[in-house]
């Protein structure tokens, strides 16, 4: 039997990574349809096979579920300093109708992209009583998003929901580090809780891995949601660190509460609406440096995942290609 996997967003940074890791030792049971707005971004391997269009287009999705036996949605619309509009039209709403077209269409599993600090290990806010929304709107809607597929699973389709941890490597996006970089330069950036917490770093090649034994893992549950990290998980404070032995990034120069934290960046998002150039931090920046507890016990228990790339290596990639193709500070929020 002959299984069609359909990745979306898949000129984006995750999207590229994981038809890199399905083409890589996958055999003749198994087609990848690229999902993209624009093919010509795509290797030309998958140029002819793709689908091109937009999951805005309600059409669109029912020509993609209805060609799919397993979907990795790996589109997204995430912005550090974004509105829970923009992200509900642009990011919920095609999410929610994929899947709902999916099930209709006997899709036969279906794979979320989450992200590890939507959510903290016990479930709640652990420095602040703001909501999602208020912290980082994209998060709100994956959590929705988590929920409904909790409870598409008892329709029969088979769930992957992966947690990611914070994306690092080649083909970088919006991410930690094209915004944090810069802002270390200013000698404005302080440690929070003195860097004390964990950063989930995860390569792309690490995704592209993860993503592949999803597709084609056999499955004891249909609703199955798994932490997935990089091969080891370092501390704030020694990622700065190494930022700073091997690219003479400014340290840090006092460390700060992650209750104050959250304050200042409220108030200098609020700030944005008033000024013309970006603020220093927002509170979605705050909450990608809250601790998770992070591990991937359940992924190798489940999917067998083993990472290969250690983070160290992982920034290595990703400042050499920042420093040959960007031109500007990436912005927070998209144009």
């Amino acid at each position: 039997m002959s299984y069609k996997i359909v990745v979306t967003g898949a000129t984006g940074f995750s999207g590229s990574h994981v038809l890199e890791g399905l083409i890589e030792n996958l055999d003749d049971s198994y087609t990848v349809i690229p999902a993209c707005r624009s093919k010509d971004k795509l290797p030309k391997l998958y140029r002819d096979t793709a689908f091109e269009g937009d999951l805005l287009n309600n059409s669109y999705i029912e020509k993609l579920t209805k060609e799919a036996d397993i979907i990795c949605h790996m589109a997204s619309w995430a912005e550090l300093n974004g509105t829970i509009a923009d992200s509900t039209k642009n990011f919920l709403e095609p999410t929610v109708n994929l899947i709902s077209s999916a099930l209709k269409n006997g899709v036969r599993r279906f794979i979320f992209l989450s992200a590890i600090t939507s959510i903290p290990i016990d479930e709640e806010r652990v420095h602040t009583s703001l909501s999602l929304e208020k912290i980082w709107p994209h998060y709100e809607n994956i959590i929705k998003i988590e929920k409904y597929l909790k409870e598409i699973s008892k329709s029969g389709m088979e769930i992957i929901i992966l947690r990611l941890g914070l994306f690092t490597g080649k083909n970088y996006s919006l991410g930690l580090l094209p915004i944090l970089l810069p802002r270390l330069k200013t000698h404005l950036v302080p440690w929070i809780k003195n860097g004390d917490t964990t950063l989930p770093l995860i390569d792309g090649t690490d995704i592209g891995l993860a993503f592949k034994l999803a597709a084609l893992t056999q499955l004891d549950k249909r609703y199955n949601l798994i932490n997935i990290v990089g091969k080891e998980v370092p501390k704030v404070k020694e990622v700065f660190q190494y930022l700073h032995d091997k690219y003479n990034y400014p340290l840090p120069h006092f460390s700060v509460s992650f209750t104050f934290a959250y304050f200042i960046a409220r108030f200098m998002k609020f700030a944005y609406k008033f000024i013309s150039y970006e603020p220093l931090i927002v509170p979605s920046i705050i909450l990608l440096l809250e601790e998770t507890s992070a591990n991937n016990d359940e992924a190798q228990k489940i999917l067998n995942y083993h990472p290969n790339v250690h983070w160290k290596d992982s920034i290595d990639i990703q400042i050499e290609q920042m420093s040959r193709e960007q031109i500007s500070n990436m912005r927070m929020n998209k144009k």
